[in-house]
């Protein structure tokens, strides 16, 4: 069990909304849930057309699943407005910090990576260049005006230079994002692990699963709730 593969609540989950009727919904990565000091696993399933993704979505998952950690029976197959997920007051969500922290880490990565690219373009040359910039010098003339070639090349490049450096921190910030699910495959196993085999359940790393799903998933609401947590 040190290697817990979360697929297979997905195909569980997958498996009973297809007895149900519901081919058009999707069930989101498992997460945790306690009740009455018991752990359970728990899916949230959303709307194949709602954009869980999205910040301003604020999509509350229409139904849920609570399957049993021993034996991987579905418990309960919830549809929310029947049987909601909240107990009590749902806990708002809070995004500043993430927006904070990707703006920061954004314009930190994009000066880095762009002043990387224009000093090398400025001061770096290649054998060739070395060469022939040896012979006829770093200037050139156009439209009677003596140039230095690199300025003249970086101004011609520095538009193509910014959109580049931004599709590739935009590449980097998805790809950083989204190995948060290795983290947490390495969590979710700790803390199954525990309760299996000490029977505790470890809120600590419970409260880190939550903030990892509620930055995975910036469109859904409910997600600190779900794991039930703050009566324990």
């Amino acid at each position: 069990m040190n290697n817990l593969n979360l697929d297979k609540y997905l195909n569980i989950t997958n498996a009973e909304k297809i007895k149900k009727g519901l081919e058009n919904y999707i069930p989101l990565y498992p997460m945790l849930r306690v009740e009455n000091n018991k752990l359970y696993v728990g899916v949230m399933i959303t709307a194949e057309e709602d954009n869980v993704w999205s910040s301003t979505a604020q999509v509350k998952p229409e139904y849920w699943v609570l399957i049993d950690i021993n034996n991987d029976n579905i418990l309960e197959f919830n549809k929310t407005s029947d049987k909601d997920f909240i107990i009590g007051s749902l806990i708002p969500k809070n995004i500043d910090n993430k927006q904070q922290e990707l703006s920061k880490y954004t314009i930190e990565k994009t000066l880095q990576y762009k002043n990387y690219l224009i000093n090398d373009i400025k001061n770096e040359e290649l054998p060739l260049q070395k060469k022939l910039s040896s012979i006829l010098g770093k200037e050139i003339e156009i439209d009677n005006e003596k140039v230095n070639i690199n300025d003249y090349l970086l101004s011609n490049l520095e538009e193509d230079i910014t959109t580049k450096v931004n599709e590739l921190i935009n590449i980097l910030i998805q790809s950083k994002y989204g190995s948060i699910t290795f983290y947490y495959d390495n969590l979710y196993s700790q803390i199954i692990n525990e309760y299996k085999n000490i029977g505790t359940i470890n809120n600590d790393k419970i409260k880190l699963c939550m903030e990892i799903m509620n930055n995975y998933y910036d469109g859904v609401i409910g997600i600190d709730n779900f794991f039930n947590i703050s009566e324990y």
